[in-house]
């Protein structure tokens, strides 16, 4: 059975939790005034930005914008989706979530805390083998072999799935543990003629944690004569490949801190990054890092470093690499380590100051991708292979530019330098490269249909904003709203839409629309971030009711200036077919009923056609 929620069950968390107190576990909060302020967590904070106000239940950093309530600020925190928050705020607070039973004929829906405890079991299992003195001696062979010390393979809960293909099993029924889960979670698989035998066998095993610490999957490493050298857990309801990262449980506090997170390719290279002291390392499984990656990190870091092997399969990823940091808006770079060595052999030759010394040496994204477009140049034999190596750099240049990696002085520099090395004018690059950025943000336009989009700022928006802004500290207010705003669908923004679909159903539903309330079901936490700088610059402007008053006569005069360009047009119309005298007719109509004097029918045009 799994957790499920509503509105009433939010609140209930809510008004259960302080987010000062939550907060206070990540943040060292001091008094401020009527709030509490510390430094941010999500950028590198050199002065206290972040502000806990606990009598709106909100958070606030005026400097990298980001805020909303305590179910937010755990999904920032901890990179968590807003029901895995809303299910661990729960358990902190002691409300007892509802479970959903498994439909009427249906199989039985697997519970993601029932899964994780069978890993957890397995896990336990696999640690014991491994300090078995003998079934586990050829495990712990390998690992003092790789210089990785007892107590890292405690910390890393480093185990061992023994020869046989029963071990698991066994014991699994033994313990009267549910084969179904061990099923869904890959560590039993099953017979084609009946039974079940064990996935990892005779391999090193390398428990895998999310962000929070929840057991989710396993790398295996073979000590065998296996072709397949690294098998990794399949996907479940815990298990996401292209979302998971190797040691991010270790990793995340220091990476946080320094606001920068190192990226390794193998198991062993985290472990041993750690066990010297590099505590912001992670690793990938077995993977490309995808788009999923980089916003995990993103939660946690503003610069990444890739730490991949130099030979081509190495270099291929670190390209794929670079274009998915600069999609996120990261700072990403590129060190380089001796060729034939790794992280982890590097780190044991040389040592932690040496590795950071080549951390800190590491190439920007550009100068590593221009360093590549140079080399396939001088490789290039044909007209079209040159051309596709200066295109495909452009095309990373189009895409610095227009995530604000590259300034106009670096983009030009950049330029003229890849103009001298071709024989081209700058001129000409330059043109080349609007090219690619007008097709880019042509597509941005396309994709942003159904994302967020700018706030717009003609008269009727800014004084929808405006509305907004008095209601989300003064949600009484609504009823004054009605009358000119019926619902949120009148509002011209998407966004304002947004918010206004928050407060509406706050309002009607409750009754009541606090802030906390109405960021309470907020899964977005851009918007969030939307909703708390409104109700920010709402709370500073102050004079709620003539700031209202002001916004809703600025909507029915542009009510009454679009009436008027309609009816404008209209009689231009009417001037072109029946004459100038259906005009003046329809104008003077216009004019008497904008003043309020006209009670009688709208005049007939001369000679107008039944229906017009």
């Amino acid at each position: 059975m799994t957790a499920y929620f509503n509105e009433a069950h939010i609140q209930q968390i809510l008004q259960a939790l302080d987010i000062v107190e939550v907060v206070g576990m990540y943040v060292s909060l001091k008094p401020r005034g009527r709030e509490m302020v510390g430094l941010c967590p999500f950028h590198d904070d050199k002065k206290p930005s972040l502000n806990v106000n606990a009598h709106k239940q909100i958070f606030k950093c005026f400097a990298c914008g980001a805020g909303g309530d305590v179910i937010k600020f755990m999904m920032l925190r901890e990179g968590l989706s807003f029901p895995e928050a809303v299910v661990l705020l729960a358990e902190r607070a002691g409300v007892e979530m509802p479970q959903r039973r498994p439909t009427a004929g249906g199989p039985p829906e697997a519970d993601r805390n029932e899964l994780e405890a069978e890993n957890r079991w397995a896990q336990q299992w696999f640690r014991r083998q491994y300090e078995d003195p003998a079934a586990g001696q050829v495990a712990r062979e390998y690992v003092q072999r790789r210089q990785i010390n007892e107590e890292t393979a405690r910390r890393f809960g480093v185990g061992w799935a023994p020869a046989g293909w029963q071990g698991l099993v066994d014991q699994a029924r033994r313990d009267g543990r549910n084969l179904n889960h061990l099923i869904h979670l890959g560590l039993l698989l099953t017979k084609p003629e009946g039974g079940y035998y064990d996935r990892f066998r005779e391999r090193l095993m390398f428990p895998v944690w999310d962000a929070w610490g929840r057991l989710i999957a396993f790398g295996g490493r073979t000590l065998a004569a296996d072709a397949a050298k690294y098998l990794n857990s399949p996907e479940s309801r815990l298990f996401v490949k292209s979302k998971a990262l190797y040691g991010i449980h270790a990793a995340k506090d220091a990476i946080s801190k320094s606001r920068t997170a190192v990226v390794v390719e193998g198991y062993t290279d985290c472990l041993v990054a750690h066990q010297c002291g590099v505590d912001n390392v992670v690793a990938t499984l077995g993977t490309a890092l995808t788009d999923e990656h980089a916003r995990l990190l993103a939660r946690y870091a503003d610069r990444i470093v890739l730490v991949f092997d130099p030979d081509a399969a190495g270099q291929k990823a670190a390209e794929r690499a670079i274009e998915i940091f600069l999609r996120q808006q990261i700072e990403v770079r590129l060190a380089s380590l001796p060729k034939g060595m790794d992280p982890c052999d590097f780190l044991l030759q040389h040592g932690r100051e040496a590795f950071e010394e080549v951390l800190g040496q590491a190439r920007e994204a550009l100068e590593y991708r221009w360093e590549l477009m140079q080399d396939r140049l001088q490789a290039a034999d044909t007209v079209n292979g040159r051309k596709k190596a200066i295109e495909e750099f452009l095309r990373l240049v189009a895409q610095a530019c227009d995530e604000g990696h590259l300034d106009v002085i670096a983009e030009g520099l950049l330029l003229n330098r890849v103009a001298k090395l071709i024989d081209v004018s700058p001129r000409q690059l330059h043109e080349r490269l609007g090219q690619f950025r007008r097709r880019r943000q042509a597509t941005g336009r396309t994709a942003a249909a159904g994302g967020t989009m700018p706030l717009a700022s003609d008269s009727r928006t800014n004084a929808q904003r405006e509305i907004l802004e008095v209601l989300l500290n003064r949600p009484e207010l609504l009823d004054q709203v009605r009358p000119e705003l019926a619902g949120p669908d009148e509002f011209a923004d998407a966004i304002h839409r947004a918010v206004a679909q928050r407060l509406w159903q706050c309002r009607d539903g409750a009754g009541v629309a606090s802030l906390g309330q109405i960021t309470a079901g907020c899964e977005n936490p851009d918007l969030c971030r939307i909703i708390t700088d409104m109700a920010g610059r709402g709370e500073q402007r102050g004079n709620y009711q003539a700031t209202l008053d002001g916004a809703l006569e600025r909507l029915r005069q542009h009510r009454r200036d679009t009436a008027c360009r309609a009816i404008s047009e209209q009689a231009g119309s009417a001037a072109e077919t029946y004459g100038p005298e259906a005009a003046t007719a329809m104008l003077q109509d216009m004019q008497a009923r904008l003043a309020g004097r006209s009670k009688r029918p709208r005049p007939v045009i001369p000679n107008c056609p039944p229906g017009s």
